[in-house]
């Protein structure tokens, strides 16, 4: 198939035939007849590396024409949360036992120890180079942001904005601790790094345990000030436990109510939601959707983290009650969180395998309906990229080709062989190899690979 879209793709204006596009990724699917639980048959015009327009199956035409035979085409995805300052430590920082606890431990000594410059790129890109060959057009990554490393890591993470600009829109988010916002100075830092960065945005830990809570709606104030102040979007890792006790989501609603702020707020995680008693989730969820927040579940990570405990199998699937909110019109993305590190030891910035797993571990089928929103335009409003993760006449002819049919096929077998097309043409890279990465400190003599 990739060398057929390539012959037809060097005229520069041609038509793939017989696709099978979801419709969520449509703004207008009048006209195109259904395939089945949110698909529609249609035809793309393609014309020099933007979409010219989607018509109906058997449009006549006397441009080149690829036939797809039914194939599944997506649009290009959008990764709304991840930690690519993170990515790929695992060999040299494996978890020891799968904890939330030994995953921070892990983490902070690998940062103490090896975050360099020179290491931190070569990670970020070698995520990105994953990402890009899977079919992702824009990311938003969660970045440390400590006193120490605070002009390196920053540094570092414009220059691979820069270096990936055109092909990933990368989004940075300034990873803070509730303590953080209480030191003035440090934070003048924070806020100079972040307007120096196109695109970021604030975000923070609310801390999931009941007893680090006591100054949570004082730090979430202080948050909330320093984002309107900045203009800021603001993005937060909330009630990342299964601790019914755990209320950051509800404060957080609530604060963002009392502070009138109107910008953007996204919440990661919310796992305590799940483990809440009908009444205490219906309240909740109400008090979410009167915010305007959207919520991004994280289910590789959350499902590995949470609920586990030595020799017991877990109880609990610990993700964010996916259908409940949506149901309640909030928006819902689902995104790959960590790769590869002490928070989630595999992965691969894979959309289409993180939206399988969703799928299967969230119970998103029957129907299916607009769930491929949710790694596409869904997260792509969360971003603030509204034109994102469509496939709309006028946007770039970023797309991914699959030759899965229905859901099926493509829940059953990973998609391997798709083809990614940017800007009218099929690429070429491939995700590259783990040896690549054999030259950062501690690799070599690695036991976790």
């Amino acid at each position: 198939m990739k060398e057929r879209l390539l012959i037809a793709a060097r005229s520069g204006r041609f038509r793939v035939a017989r696709a099978r596009i979801p419709r969520c990724a449509l703004t207008d699917a009048s006209g195109l007849p259904e395939a089945g639980d949110g698909l529609v048959a249609a035809d793309i015009v393609i014309a020099d590396g933007r979409v010219e327009s989607v018509d109906p199956p058997g449009t006549p035409s006397t441009e080149p024409v690829c036939n797809v035979s039914g194939s599944m085409i997506w649009p290009g995805l959008v990764d709304c949360h991840t930690h690519l300052d993170k990515a790929h430590i695992w060999p040299r920082a494996a978890n020891p036992d799968g904890t939330f606890q030994g995953a921070i431990d892990a983490a902070w000594s690998d940062q103490e120890r090896s975050w360099t410059a020179d290491d931190l790129r070569k990670r970020m890109d070698f995520a990105l180079r994953s990402a890009y060959a899977y079919g992702t057009v824009a990311i938003r990554t969660h970045i440390d942001t400590g006193r120490e490393r605070l002009a390196t890591t920053w540094g570092v993470l414009r220059e691979i904005q820069a270096e990936w600009r055109g092909r990933i829109a990368v989004q940075p988010v300034a990873f803070l601790s509730l303590a953080d916002l209480s030191d003035e100075t440090f934070m003048a830092r924070v806020l100079a790094e972040q307007r120096a960065t196109p695109g970021a945005v604030i975000g923070a830990f609310i801390e999931a345990f009941p007893e680090h809570q006591s100054g949570l709606r004082d730090g979430l104030a202080r948050l909330i000030a320093y984002a309107d102040g900045a203009g800021s979007a603001i993005d937060l890792h909330v009630d990342e436990t299964i601790d019914q006790a755990s209320n950051g989501l509800e404060v957080t609603a609530e604060s963002v109510l009392a502070a009138g702020f109107d910008g953007p707020v996204v919440c990661g995680h919310c796992c305590a939601l799940s483990a809440y008693d009908e009444d205490r989730r219906r309240s909740t969820i109400d008090r979410v959707a009167e915010a305007g927040i959207g919520i991004v579940s994280l289910p590789l990570c959350n499902a590995y983290l949470q609920d586990r405990s030595a020799g017991r199998t877990p109880r609990l699937r610990a993700t964010a009650p996916v259908h409940e909110l949506a149901a309640a019109g909030i928006p819902v993305a689902i995104a790959s969180d960590n790769v590869r590190d002490p928070f989630y030891a595999y992965g691969d910035l894979d959309l289409i395998e993180v939206f399988r797993t969703a799928l299967r571990l969230q119970h998103l089928d029957h129907p299916v309906a607009d769930w491929p929103a949710s790694i596409a335009a869904t997260a792509g409003k969360l971003m603030g990229l509204i034109d994102v993760g469509r496939i709309v006449p006028g946007n770039p002819a970023d797309l991914i080709v699959m030759r899965a049919r229905g859901w099926s096929e493509l829940i059953a077998r990973p998609q391997s062989d798709r083809v990614v097309v940017r800007h009218g043409m099929p690429i070429a890279e491939t995700p590259p190899d783990y040896r690549e990465l054999d030259q950062l400190e501690g690799y070599e003599n690695a036991t976790h690979f």
